[in-house]
């Protein structure tokens, strides 16, 4: 089993070492399991916890591609969605991955020009509280030294009051993480109510409801979800936030252009 270590926390009772050693579960080897995410997640990398189940009872010899899975006793275990639970528990875990999905070297690029213009970029993410903070230091959303004031997860945000959610998204850069559908449609009604301009960008299922909230709703085109599409006024077809920048651009030229051609025939 291949997931987030919040979701093996409690089905894990062993931890079986290197040199083949297994040993029970203790809270204190939770508490160094999640001290080694921290410090990957601080170092912008996504975690994914690796656990196996050794004693798999019915399910030991049960074959879904055999043509007599049918009369399998497991086939009926699986068949009720309460027993997963069964299934999925007594684990043991066997170590942390740490994966890199490293921003495009133009973003920094993107995000000074957008500042320049007026724009404010916020990051709004499913990911770990502290790889969002390190991913948004690293593109500049805020500086290193302010991530950690400026970083909520949807959670955090959500039990705010109306006049600090306000204060927050007034301010020049925000990081939300472990984001939500909901929080994403709040923050977008907070930030029409203070009377900005939104452009929200996403790729799955569960950015549509804020895709279609935003004055522009921008999918992404390679790796976006057709609902997310469906859900948008804009497509990147090459899911560059850069070009969002160069879109901006290219429109305030042409609108400063018309205005200078109504100066002329006035």
């Amino acid at each position: 089993m291949c997931c987030s270590f919040g979701f093996l926390y409690c089905r894990c009772v062993k931890v079986l070492y290197p040199d083949g050693s297994v040993e029970r579960m203790t809270d204190q080897l939770r508490q160094r399991i999640q001290n080694d995410i921290d410090r990957m997640a601080s170092d912008a990398l996504r975690t994914l916890a690796l656990a196996m189940k050794t004693d798999c009872g019915l399910l030991a010899d049960y074959d879904p591609s055999s043509p007599h899975h049918l009369q399998h006793p497991a086939h009926g275990l699986l068949g009720d969605v309460s027993n997963f639970v069964k299934v999925e528990s007594d684990l043991t875990f066997l170590g942390l991955v740490g994966l890199m999905d490293p921003p495009r070297p133009q973003v920094s690029a993107a995000i000074d020009a957008c500042r320049g213009a007026g724009i404010k970029v916020i990051m709004i993410t499913g990911d770990n509280k502290l790889t969002a903070q390190a991913v948004a230091s690293m593109i500049g959303i805020v500086d290193a030294d302010l991530a950690a004031q400026r970083s909520f997860t949807g959670k955090e945000f959500e039990v705010l009051s109306l006049e600090e959610k306000r204060q927050i998204l007034s301010e020049d850069g925000a990081i939300f993480s472990r984001t939500e559908p909901k929080h994403k449609q709040m923050i977008i009604r907070l930030l029409r109510d203070l009377g900005e301009t939104t452009a929200m960008t996403g790729d799955g299922v569960n950015d549509a409801p804020a895709l279609k909230q935003a004055d522009i709703g921008v999918a992404m085109g390679i790796a976006g979800t057709e609902v997310a599409k469906e859900a948008s006024d804009m497509i990147l077809a090459d899911d560059n936030f850069s070009t969002i920048v160069s879109a901006v651009e290219e429109g305030r030229s042409i609108y400063n252009n018309m205005k200078v051609r109504k100066r002329r025939q006035a």
